[in-house]
């Protein structure tokens, strides 16, 4: 038998806390659906132990990581290199190691897309109006699928219009901005909104705008998940939207990083989707 048939590969997620993370359980049912021989495990790294603990990661033989709050936007000053998604949001949330060099990504814009797909699959980019709430690493990856697909049009908004204004400099000057104040005109006849902030988040404070003014039918996307109906959601529902939390997104980013770590294409499935639900308040 050739040796590396008993070669047991690692792979894990970086965070600080570290506790509310799903990756664990994502990955760790599609390395048993794959029949591999593999450990995935949450590690805690705090902010000062980075690069050290990086690099320990990077000698114990580590195929990849996940990568979590606090460290989506440092972890790219320390990669060899940097994918393109990475460059674009200035974070990344997946790390490999590959030919001894750290390779920085993000898989959230594929995330964001195939979860769009998946929910709305007569979707028309073109047609869409959009305005993103928030304007960090994810509003940014958020924004570059809407551009990249060709969106009608593009607004963020968010409580310091400067980082907004930032994210206009840095991906194209086709978005519009504005001041959280004025949500009132930025959602006026608005097709499609997403909420890219903690607001709603378990622990954080609710989502409190009301979404009047988006068009009949229009589609509310939510990244956060926990819990499974959030504060936007309810909002998106007294106006008759079409909403969906953002555990589609959790799936669908982090089936890229599996596949480059261990050569083998994971699986949407329902019961995988039920697993994640189940260990989240409702």
């Amino acid at each position: 038998m050739h040796k590396e048939a008993n070669y047991i590969k690692i792979a894990g997620v970086i965070g600080d806390p570290i506790n509310h993370t799903r990756s664990p359980l994502i990955h760790n049912y599609w390395i048993k659906k794959n029949n591999i021989n593999c450990f995935y495990i949450p590690l805690n790294v705090k902010n000062t132990e980075l690069e050290i603990k990086l690099n320990f990661i990077r000698e114990l033989g580590f195929c990849g990581l996940n990568v979590t709050i606090p460290h989506k936007e440092n972890i790219i000053n320390l990669a060899d290199e940097i994918m393109e998604s990475a460059k674009v949001i200035g974070a990344a949330n997946t790390i490999y190691f590959e030919n001894g060099k750290t390779i920085a990504d993000n898989t959230d814009t594929y995330g964001f897309y195939q979860s769009i797909l998946k929910n709305f699959p007569k979707y028309n980019f073109k047609k869409e109006k959009v305005l993103i709430f928030g304007s960090g690493g994810a509003a940014r990856a958020v924004t570059s699928v809407f551009l990249k697909e060709k969106a009608g049009e593009i607004s963020i908004i968010n409580r310091n219009r400067e980082k907004a204004e930032r994210v206009r400099d840095d991906l194209s000057s086709r978005i519009k901005t504005y001041d959280w104040s004025d949500y009132s005109k930025a959602l006026c006849d608005t097709s499609t909104v997403v909420n890219t902030t903690s607001l709603g988040n378990l622990g954080s404070e609710k989502f409190s705008i009301d979404l009047k003014g988006v068009r009949e039918n229009g589609i509310a996307i939510d990244l956060v998940y926990n819990p499974l109906k959030t504060s936007f959601m309810k909002k998106a529902e007294k106006e008759n939207l079409k909403a969906i939390n953002g555990i589609d997104m959790l799936i669908y980013q982090a089936k890229k990083g599996f596949q480059q770590w261990f050569k083998k294409t994971p699986t949407y499935t329902p019961e995988l989707r039920k697993l994640i639900e189940n260990s989240l308040k409702r």
